[in-house]
């Protein structure tokens, strides 16, 4: 085999960010301001010479393998962009209020109340084929807000969502192709009842075993290494963290939530916009 040129390598490791940040981050640059987050909370000492990021960089377990040189490129995008901006005295960029936007629209929040009405809620449309790309954007949209495909056209969810689709329709001018049903509180689908479709709908028991499979991973250690957080990021994006009296008893999102609550809450408070 040929020896790869350096647009091979660099080819492969912007690959490798995809791969190894899990499936939480779609664009190495959303990586790159994680790390300024992340690296951030960790405390670095103060630097001007950049010797310190960069080690710290190439200490991190996962970010060693991602390379250095990927991050440096994704941050020269993030500073283009006004996502970050550099410090004085600190080889340690700072995320800025847009970039805090940006990559808070990317990491999952944990719903720690998770309100709920007892009512359940279907969501049916039929828009003509002429309209396809907007049926499709219909159904993405669905999906990011927590509904599940029940049948074809047919989605359901146990949050309202009544305000978030009436908008959606406003907005393409789909008026008369979407409707939003209550099912009320002693309504039913089919012969399962609540608890049993949603685990099967949203697919709950492949999401468990991923849980369970972190949880395992971790073991006994009393901290959550960066890796162990990305992937229990990545998991969270999945989990449809439906109402607490709904999920079944074997579920295993709670007890992994509890190993990293104060780490999240530290990025949470990071990416909070400042009050001026």
């Amino acid at each position: 085999m040929e020896e790869m040129g350096k647009k091979g390598v660099t080819k492969l490791i912007s690959r490798a960010v995809l791969t190894l940040a899990e499936g939480l981050f779609s664009h190495a640059v959303d990586l790159a301001l994680w790390t300024v987050i992340y690296l951030g909370e960790v405390g670095l000492p103060q630097s001007t010479s950049g010797q310190v990021w960069r080690a710290q960089v190439a200490a991190d377990e996962l970010l060693h393998q991602v390379n250095y040189d990927v991050i440096k490129e994704a941050l020269k995008t993030a500073r283009r962009n006004g996502w970050i901006k550099n410090r004085r005295r600190n080889a340690l960029p700072e995320i800025t209020e847009k970039g805090k936007r940006r990559l808070a629209s990317v990491i999952p929040q944990y719903d720690e109340k998770r309100l709920w009405d007892g009512r359940m809620h279907l969501v049916t449309y039929d828009i003509p084929e002429s309209r396809k790309i907007d049926r499709e954007l219909l159904r993405e949209y669905l999906r990011r807000i927590g509904c599940a495909m029940l049948q074809e056209s047919v989605w359901i969810t146990p949050y309202n969502p009544i305000d978030l689709v009436r908008s959606f329709v406003e907005k393409k001018e789909l008026s008369g192709t979407v409707i939003v049903s209550d099912l009320g509180k002693d309504g039913a689908v089919g012969e399962e009842d609540h608890r049993a479709l949603l685990i099967r709908i949203y697919k709950l028991e492949a999401i468990n075993e991923r849980y369970e499979e972190w949880l395992s991973d971790v073991g006994d250690a009393r901290a959550v290494d960066h890796h162990l957080l990305i992937r229990y990021l990545s998991i969270l994006t999945d989990d449809p963290q439906l109402p607490f009296a709904l999920l079944p008893p074997w579920w295993k999102g709670d007890k992994a939530y509890a190993f990293v609550s104060l780490q999240l809450l530290s990025v949470s408070k990071s990416l909070r916009p400042q009050v001026k």
